[in-house]
């Protein structure tokens, strides 16, 4: 658990995660051609493809989902009986745990292809036709290829509206090695058109760990004129409140290179060559956290000062009761 809060999983955080693995479980469908369990018709976070049939990031999620539901039904049932007997009389536990443990090692998970360790979208992605996207992706504004197109249309060629594979590798970072990111950045990145002001923050973060500082900034600036920029029209119906939410992640996870991983604080610094400093407050398990940084050095101060917390920095470990500093760029 990334936050310590368990009160909150208490009343409501195991009980979400078990239903919804229950929801899962019960959206398999089985297939005696390969001996596996399939999810079918569903729209994966690339909203250009409906109807898709094992959306990557949708069966790796609703997999893990199942992963973490039995593990929580092993540690309630030993560690809150209380707890996991009122559950248990309210959702069915017992049979669902038996079916979870049955069905999740057997639930289809794309992987990435020999030749060039690109991992399908879906089932189908890789099947449709390529076309250039050039001109859309420099039209300046979303859409644009609706005016050739139709959405059936779209739905059958190789074009993304937005962040799909790409957010499986943020979610799950540790999924899968560097070199199959990469593959998957140049095969899936020009075949998106960002319509969707949600894609850019997602792509920037990436962008970062893939150590491409000019595309990285590149979509930020592109992110940040949805609604400060120039031509600020896109704005008229309101502003893109998710979005300005993924540019705080974008500069905080991207360029912060703050990452949460295994209930663990990471942090692996990469500004923008043009920028001097970046300075940001967070909270991570009741302890309000200071963190400033430059190209070189990192400071990092514990403001509530309750608790030690172990951060890593680009893999050194450091324990922080009041504050640290270091010159992280010797570890680069």
């Amino acid at each position: 658990m990334v936050t310590g809060d368990q009160d909150f999983m208490d009343r409501c955080g195991y009980e979400l995660l078990m239903d919804t693995a229950k929801f899962w479980a019960s959206r398999l469908e089985w297939s005696e051609e390969d001996k596996n369990y399939h999810i079918n018709d569903v729209v994966g976070p690339d909203e250009y493809k409906e109807h898709a049939n094992d959306n990557a990031f949708t069966n790796y999620m609703a997999h893990w989902n199942l992963g973490i539901a039995i593990r929580y039904y092993e540690e309630l049932k030993e560690k809150k009986p209380e707890l996991f007997a009122k559950l248990n009389q309210k959702m069915g536990l017992d049979r669902a745990y038996e079916i979870w443990q049955e069905r999740r090692p057997l639930v289809y998970l794309p992987r990435p292809r020999e030749e060039d360790l690109v991992i399908a979208q879906d089932a189908s992605y890789l099947t449709y036709p390529v076309i250039d996207l050039a001109k859309y992706k420099e039209a300046g504004e979303v859409g644009t290829l609706f005016k050739e197109y139709n959405l059936e249309q779209v739905n059958h060629l190789q074009v993304s509206k937005q962040a799909d594979i790409m957010i499986l590798f943020l979610l799950m970072e540790d999924l899968f090695p560097l070199e199959v990111k990469k593959a998957n950045w140049n095969y899936y990145e020009p075949k998106t058109l960002h319509d969707s002001s949600l894609s850019l923050s997602t792509h920037v973060i990436l962008a970062n760990d893939m150590k491409d500082k000019k595309m990285a900034y590149d979509l930020f600036q592109r992110a940040i004129r949805i609604d400060a920029g120039e031509n600020m029209k896109s704005s008229d119906p309101g502003i893109h409140a998710a979005s300005i939410a993924g540019i705080w992640q974008s500069v905080v996870f991207g360029f912060g290179g703050l990452r949460m991983l295994h209930g663990s604080l990471r942090i692996c610094p990469s500004l923008p060559d043009n920028w001097k400093n970046l300075e940001f407050c967070i909270f991570w398990h009741g302890q309000k956290l200071h963190i400033k940084m430059d190209h070189e050095n990192l400071w990092i101060i514990n403001e509530t000062g309750t608790k030690a917390i172990e951060i890593e920095v680009y893999g050194e470990k450091y324990q922080l009761t009041d504050k640290i500093s270091m010159n992280y760029a010797a570890a680069l």
